[in-house]
């Protein structure tokens, strides 16, 4: 009986393995872009108060090169900076010049010379998570990291190196 009970589960757990095998699995492959923009500012709504304060939003947008195709990239951005030096966030939405979309939601750190007072002069750093896409980026996942500066203050243009490891599936 036992042998029985081992020998229906070795038979059971060997058909698992089998269909496992079988499956066909969803396949990715992972690919780095590089997205290079001068983002230039159409609205803001930014408050400053006493200490150096600013906080608010800023819709930023611009042209770039998505491999051999032109693109336009859209950063909705929200900032809350103490002189100039603070977290940001936000979502950027690439539209390549066929319709194929890429969207992230990042988070960030801008920070402005010591001693310095405003926004000028910023340098920003972040991360982004990939939330999606369309067309040949339809389910697309993966990360990147963000780089720039701003010379002139909040609001003025921003110029900034997106790089994606987006893994696509195939």
């Amino acid at each position: 009986m036992v042998r029985r009970a081992l020998a229906t589960l070795a038979a059971t757990s060997l058909i698992a393995l089998v269909s496992l095998a079988a499956a066909p699995a969803q396949a990715t492959k992972a690919k780095v872009l590089t997205f290079d923009v001068d983002l230039v500012s159409s609205g803001t709504t930014l408050q400053t108060l006493p200490g150096g304060v600013t906080y608010g939003w800023n819709d930023l947008g611009g042209p770039t090169r998505w491999g051999k195709r032109s693109a336009q990239v859209r950063f909705l951005g929200s900032v809350d900076y103490v002189d100039g030096t603070g977290p940001f966030g936000g979502f950027v939405t690439i539209t390549r010049s066929d319709g194929a979309i890429l969207s992230f939601s990042v988070t960030g750190w801008a920070t402005t010379p010591a001693g310095q007072q405003g926004t000028a002069n910023a340098k920003f750093r972040g991360t982004f998570t990939i939330i999606g896409g369309t067309g040949p980026y339809a389910g697309a996942r993966g990360t990147g990291t963000m780089d720039g500066h701003r010379k002139a203050a909040l609001g003025s243009p921003v110029e900034l190196t997106f790089t994606a490891t987006v893994e696509q599936r195939s």
